[in-house]
């Protein structure tokens, strides 16, 4: 038996967290001096985070459980994401600079995913 509401709670937290990631992504293009990195930074935790707190606002006594998958979630995610960008685009890896869009694109749909399958995952 599924509890939807759970599912319902965390898909919905996860899907706003993305949407805003995606939108602060887009927003910055492909300009990345040194103002906007707190914003890059943003694109990386909030998807998570929101994730988190969707998770605790449905069922707050699971809180470290929640954190724990969530916090893997954000840490893991950039490891997994450069090392799709030294598969995809071994040149752009190297760059110590630019826009390291398929690095970027890769959390984005880690974070996705991620998030539904721990919706999931809860859900049941």
């Amino acid at each position: 038996m599924r509890d939807y509401r759970t599912f319902f709670t965390i898909v919905l937290a996860s899907l706003v967290g993305w949407i805003t990631a995606v939108a602060v992504y887009i927003q910055i293009g492909d300009n990345r001096n040194p103002e906007v990195l707190r914003w890059l930074a943003l694109v990386i935790l909030i998807t998570p985070l929101s994730g988190f707190f969707g998770w605790i606002a449905i069922r707050r006594y699971e809180w470290r459980l929640a954190a724990a998958c969530c916090g893997a979630l954000y840490f893991f995610t950039p490891f997994v994401a450069a090392r799709i960008e030294t598969i995809i685009s071994p040149d752009a890896a190297r760059q110590t600079v630019g826009p390291h869009t398929v690095y970027f694109v890769s959390v984005l749909i880690l974070h996705l995913f991620g998030g539904l399958a721990l919706a999931w995952w809860r859900g049941r």
